[in-house]
């Protein structure tokens, strides 16, 4: 397979002309395949050099998530749902295995992030400190892949919930979380973490069915 003949940063793929001789497909496939492969961030077309694999990156996954809700004025209930009911799955995981991971060092990076929670201010300094909290605790995993995938999910998320004027930081909850790890016990951790997701999608889900009734409440009525 070519995804793992290539799978280093760097290295070249081979022309389109090669690639659509070596699977019988016609040059327009291979060409709207690596189209779809560069806006994922997986390769990188350069004009009369050619496509290299690049390394994955949480800036093309956060790019890609953005344009699943571009140009909508709020989220839509089902997206939100899902979105959370994935990272409820990750979160749970990362927080368990940060309980029996963790390095004073990671433990002393939740503690500054939730600091600057409770210091409060802008709501876009809050939500960058909520962001650098769950970041913290995916970094105390010590799996470099979980944080990866939770900065642009967790980032997209927040975006979201300010849309949906249901964004609050939940202090206790997250003081749950650090402090079932700090305690080393993945169980508790795991469970602070649901019961924090839990919260967060109930405020959330409230907040978009409030604002789809008020936008229903301004259309006209049809006659």
């Amino acid at each position: 397979m070519v995804a793992e003949e290539y799978s280093n940063p760097g290295d070249r793929l081979p022309k389109e002309s090669e690639l659509a001789e070596r699977f019988r497909v016609s040059r327009i496939v291979v060409r709207e395949a690596i189209k779809v492969l560069e806006e994922r961030g997986l390769v990188d077309v350069r004009a009369g050099s050619g496509t290299y694999a690049l390394a994955p990156s949480p800036d093309k996954v956060k790019q890609s998530l953005q344009r699943l809700f571009k140009d909508r004025p709020f989220p839509a209930l089902s997206d939100v749902t899902l979105m959370m009911e994935l990272r409820e799955v990750l979160e749970e995981t990362v927080a368990g295995l940060a309980a029996v991971r963790a390095l004073p060092e990671d433990l002393a990076a939740m503690q500054a992030a939730l600091a600057e929670m409770e210091r409060g201010g802008p709501e876009e300094q809050v939500a960058e400190a909520d962001l650098c909290f769950h970041l913290a605790v995916a970094r105390a995993a010590h799996n470099p892949y979980f944080e990866m995938v939770l900065e642009p999910l967790t980032s997209v998320f927040i975006e979201q919930i300010r849309l949906s004027n249901s964004y609050t930081v939940g202090l206790e909850m997250h003081r749950h979380v650090v402090g079932e790890i700090a305690r080393g016990n993945p169980v508790g951790a795991r469970q602070a973490v649901r019961r924090m997701m839990k919260s967060t999608l109930n405020e959330a889900r409230a907040a978009i069915r409030l604002m789809q009734s008020s936008v229903q409440e301004t259309m006209p009525s049809r006659t």
